[in-house]
């Protein structure tokens, strides 16, 4: 358990899974961003079975509230084999807790975590162009904008652009 200042963040749990599922693929939880796919529950149930064994490929952290709710994830996985990196992910659930800093703290939170743990040189987050609120997690976490690339998602039948951003373990340390 990694301890924030309104909630902590913990790996998903079996019972977990179902709940998480139906916020994962509820449409408002996805956000204007996000693709419309719908996870299985089979997958879900594999993808988190697997993540419980090891940490190798991918991690999820649920951010619980003072009330013992999930009210978002972070996570991270491996992307490019060859890379020293990995890309993390977030999604806050709750809409009406957006703009509170809450992501930004999780966020941070990883990035200690992972930097803390893991033997890597590079964190990533990517998002696509339009969102504004991703980018001010990134900004206000330390990232620096590395670039844009061009039509690298496929969302709500069109492809879009992607802002990539970096933080490198030095500039980590120095903050």
């Amino acid at each position: 358990m990694i301890k924030g200042s309104c909630f902590y963040l913990r790996h998903v749990r079996k019972e977990d899974v179902a709940t998480l599922l139906d916020l994962m693929n509820h449409p408002d939880g996805k956000g204007d961003y996000l693709p419309l796919d719908i996870m299985l529950p089979g997958t879900a149930e594999k993808k988190f079975d697997d993540e419980s064994r090891s940490k190798d490929v991918s991690e999820t952290f649920l951010i619980i509230d003072e009330n013992e709710k999930i009210i978002g994830r972070v996570f991270h996985f491996k992307t490019v084999p060859y890379f020293n990196a990995r890309e993390i992910g977030y999604g806050l659930f709750v809409k009406n807790l957006h703009g509170k800093g809450i992501m930004t703290e999780a966020v941070k939170l990883l990035t200690d975590y992972l930097f803390k743990t893991l033997l890597i040189n590079r964190l990533e987050i990517h998002m696509s162009v339009g969102n504004l609120a991703s980018e001010k997690v990134a900004i206000n976490c330390g990232y620096i904008k590395e670039g844009i690339a061009r039509g690298a998602i496929f969302c709500r039948g069109k492809h879009g652009d992607i802002a990539m951003y970096a933080l490198l373990r030095h500039e980590w340390e120095a903050l």
